[in-house]
């Protein structure tokens, strides 16, 4: 038998892949559990010797790949397909990529597959109360919405901070509380980070101090100026006169760049003060 975790939302795949081994050394005992970095020397081999030995007191047996994509496609067919239906032991294998063609086997019964895209929407709200149930810390719904805000899409980031928070929720003193409220996160000086493609739309104000303001804030941001002045260069200007106007002036930076005359971020503030 193979189970097949993948998809891009490490924290979550790695609670699986710990759910499934724990249940396994539960029902039988970690006797028959050997990991496998398949990119290790020697991986296979091992892994051959622990294939055949077959206890008769517990036949039973799991085998956790590592790096298991480290391998050619073909050599990993090779290896898993003996194991497909094979019932007295588990390969279970967990990667962040999608199997290319030569292992589709591995998205197909009777392989156990299971995605783990990263979360959004109501989807991303019920596993932060999930995970703050799990971990005993309460907090009310604004400073759960903030979290779900600040970390959105993160489940090992917002994990880590559910546990600084039970932590903190069940110190002494002050710091005791039954419910963290969304003014006790200032605590730890989180802050929403903005909406990249709606704080571009700031340098089209017609506010030359909004335009400057949003310029700061992309500074900010750690953006290369280069890449901030092509994505304003390519952004449509609003009514045709006005694109036709900014397109003249934005070729114009860009020779000015390219000729030596200016660095980006001059033209960028030429701009936002134009």
């Amino acid at each position: 038998m193979i189970i097949f975790l993948y998809g891009p939302d490490e924290y979550r795949r790695r609670e699986k892949k710990r759910e499934l081994i724990a249940e396994f050394t539960k029902k039988r005992s970690d006797l028959g559990l050997a990991t496998f970095d398949l990119a290790a020397a020697g991986a296979l081999d091992r892994f051959e010797e622990f294939s055949r030995s077959r206890s008769l007191f517990d036949p039973a047996k799991l085998a956790i790949f590592e790096n298991a994509f480290e391998l050619a496609a073909a050599e990993l067919a090779k290896l898993l397909q003996p194991f497909i239906a094979d019932k007295g032991i588990t390969i279970l294998v967990s990667e962040r990529e999608k199997p290319v063609k030569a292992l589709a086997f591995l998205l197909e019964k009777p392989t156990v597959a299971q995605k783990f895209e990263n979360l959004t929407g109501a989807e991303w709200l019920q596993f932060l109360a999930a995970e703050a149930k799990r971990l005993g810390v309460t907090v009310s719904l604004p400073a759960g919405q903030f979290l779900a805000s600040v970390y959105a899409g993160n489940s090992w980031a917002l994990a880590t901070e559910l546990q600084k928070l039970a932590a903190w929720q069940a110190g002494e003193g002050a710091s005791k509380k039954k419910m963290i409220e969304r003014a006790d996160l200032e605590v730890f000086d989180l802050e929403v980070a903005p909406n990249y493609w709606i704080l571009l739309n700031g340098l089209k104000s017609p506010d030359p101090r909004v335009r400057l303001g949003t310029l700061e804030k992309l500074f900010a941001m750690g953006d290369p100026p280069a890449k901030i002045f092509n994505i304003l260069a390519a952004s449509p200007g609003g009514s045709s006169a006005g694109a036709q106007e900014k397109t003249a002036h934005m070729a114009a930076y860009d020779v000015a760049v390219k000729s030596g005359k200016l660095e980006y971020e001059e033209a960028l503030v030429e701009f936002v003060l134009g």
